[in-house]
């Protein structure tokens, strides 16, 4: 293993050391699974020999940083965790809204809608968060991430407008423009939604403190695949919703559909979960 050249200039070390150390950890952490990374880094130390110059032991420090931490043994790293049950848990909700409360289709899909934003908020918060050590992410960020919010805020109002368009009804405020929100939180309010998105948006919190700051995710993430997670899970699940929800709606919202439509966003959602933090 080589450090970075000794003749680089000072700030040139400090913007890739950061680039190049990740590369080396995702590198050394497929090479020896299920290793810790204090054994990881301490290999790495002993091959620079009895007398490494200070540069190339920072470096090792680097790696460490971004060395992931070993599945426990016996577990895999799909199996259900406190971020999957509070996911599961927070789906109850919309759930008893439909046995007890009597909702129908707009209510369920607003609701899906307002997850929507969340997700996009706490995807800027990652982005944000992504490896605050690294001065050249720091530069990246500043171009992505206004990026993200614009695309991603008319995208997701775009789907807001057909959301009320589609299911809508008597007795909704009308959408003028893409001005989505202010109608959707006067809808949270009239249909009593207000502790179902506190619990959609609480789960997916727990998930972001959970996985992405104290598992260290926020450490071995990438700015790229940040950009484009939110649209992956989006797309996919919300095409199936609008298609659900129109069916269910054309059928006259009978409690088995909107079920149905419940179990089918529950089943995308826990996917979509599983596969990016076995990914991270």
């Amino acid at each position: 293993m080589r450090a970075l050249p000794t003749q680089a200039p000072a700030w040139m070390v400090r913007c890739l050391t950061p680039l190049i150390a990740k590369h080396v950890a995702l590198q050394m952490a497929r090479e020896h699974p299920g290793l810790e990374p204090g054994a990881i880094a301490g290999r790495m130390r002993a091959d620079l020999g009895p007398t490494p110059d200070a540069q190339a032991l920072a470096f090792v420090d680097a790696v460490e940083r971004y060395l992931p931490p070993p599945a426990p043994p016996g577990t895999a790293a799909e199996s259900p965790g406190a971020t999957t049950i509070a996911l599961l848990a927070a789906n109850l909700v919309p759930l008893y809204g439909v046995l007890a409360l009597g909702w129908e289709v707009f209510p369920l899909v607003l609701l899906f809608w307002i997850e929507n934003v969340v997700i996009g908020a706490l995807n800027v918060a990652r982005m944000l968060c992504l490896d605050p050590r690294d001065p050249a992410s720091w530069m990246a960020k500043l171009f992505v991430v206004p990026f993200f919010c614009f695309h991603y805020g008319m995208f997701t109002a775009i789907h807001g407008v057909f959301v009320f368009s589609l299911f809508g009804g008597q007795g909704v405020s009308r959408v003028r423009g893409l001005d989505v929100l202010g109608p959707a939180m006067d809808a949270v309010r009239a249909y009593g939604l207000e502790i179902a998105v506190l619990a959609l948006a609480a789960s997916h919190l727990f998930s972001f403190f959970w996985n992405y700051l104290g598992r260290g995710e926020f450490r071995r993430a990438s700015l790229r695949a940040l950009m484009a997670a939110p649209y992956s899970r989006v797309v996919v699940l919300h095409l199936a919703i609008l298609g659900g929800g129109f069916a269910a709606s054309a059928l006259g919202s009978p409690v088995w559909a909107l079920l149905l439509l419940i179990a089918l966003k529950v089943g995308f959602d826990l996917r979509a979960h599983l596969k990016e933090h076995r990914a991270a």
